[in-house]
């Protein structure tokens, strides 16, 4: 017989990050986290704007909720309104009136730079081209904010962005340099690599110029906003213990199935299986000897 035994452990580290310095980063723990004015919140932002009671933050193993505590606050993300909840992710932008905060993994070196020095995608052979083309993308960008708000961009082998013509992503930005980043899928991983720019992009809040990228990482070149959806690799919360990209904190662990023996029958248990056998067998010889005599009578 096979037992399973399931041990789950799940830490989301993360941290409030005041862009304009406001307030001091905030590490926030699973629970409810309340954000206002009044001394009694966790967090107690003391600028005009403010309610009292603005908004809650509730961090689950399963999500992040933002809730909005005061019917005439003011709260987007994304710069998108927020009327009751939202669901948020680490790279949102939350905005409480004219206060902004940036939702960041609790340390920037959590998102890994170790690019490789030099990748060479699975290129399209030249007479499948077409064909190739006309397949599902192994990885795409999902629009989540900006112009490309809704949009599929897919990235099949090096999608190149910035503003120039010959870009995969054309993005008009004031500052984007004509090649920007150049986005590579090859083998089993996905790498954002920095180009012409000097500016940097944003990585689950965190600025970096190349880096190593997984599956519902956010994606930011200044207003537009991209999640990376590529459903065969792991995400950043699947990586197990002592991963380079991911803190040792953040594993799921699921443990093998179990096969327990079976116990050894004893002597009594034996003795007792003889004399059912035997007990069967009689009642077997008597009901045979019962059928005889009917059969007799009735001729």
């Amino acid at each position: 017989m096979l037992q399973w035994r399931v041990c789950k452990v799940t830490a989301l580290a993360m941290r409030l990050s005041f862009p304009n310095n406001e307030h001091p980063d905030v590490l926030v723990a699973p629970g409810d986290t309340a954000i206002g004015s009044a001394a009694d919140n966790a967090v107690v932002l003391a600028a005009p704007g403010i309610a009292a009671h603005h908004a809650r933050l509730s961090v689950s193993e399963r999500s992040i909720v933002l809730g909005a505590c005061d019917a005439g606050a003011r709260i987007h993300v994304n710069a998108r309104p927020v009327v009751e909840k939202a669901i948020l992710r680490l790279g949102d932008v939350v905005s409480l009136d004219t206060l902004k905060f940036v939702l960041k993994p609790d340390r920037d070196d959590s998102i890994s730079t170790n690019v490789p020095a030099h990748i060479t995608p699975t290129p399209l052979a030249p007479d499948r081209g077409d064909a190739v083309r006309q397949l599902p993308p192994r990885v795409v960008l999902r629009g989540v904010s900006g112009a490309y708000f809704g949009k599929i961009v897919p990235v099949r082998g090096r999608l190149l962005v910035g503003h120039g013509s010959d870009c995969g992503l054309v993005l008009d930005e004031a500052g984007m340099a004509a090649h920007h980043a150049v986005i590579e899928s090859a083998g089993d991983g996905v790498y954002l690599r920095g180009m012409d720019s000097a500016k940097g992009t944003f990585v689950n809040g965190v600025l970096v110029r190349d880096a190593v990228l997984h599956t519902d990482d956010q994606i930011a070149f200044d207003r537009n906003r991209f999640l990376l959806e590529a459903p065969s690799l792991p995400t950043r919360g699947d990586l197990g213990p002592g991963h380079a990209d991911e803190p040792a904190a953040n594993i799921t662990q699921t443990m093998r199935a179990i096969e327990k023996p079976a116990a050894a029958p004893t002597a009594q248990a034996e003795s007792r299986n003889r004399n059912d056998i035997w007990w069967l067998i009689g009642a077997a010889a008597l009901i045979a000897a019962g059928i005889a005599v009917l059969l007799y009578l009735n001729f």
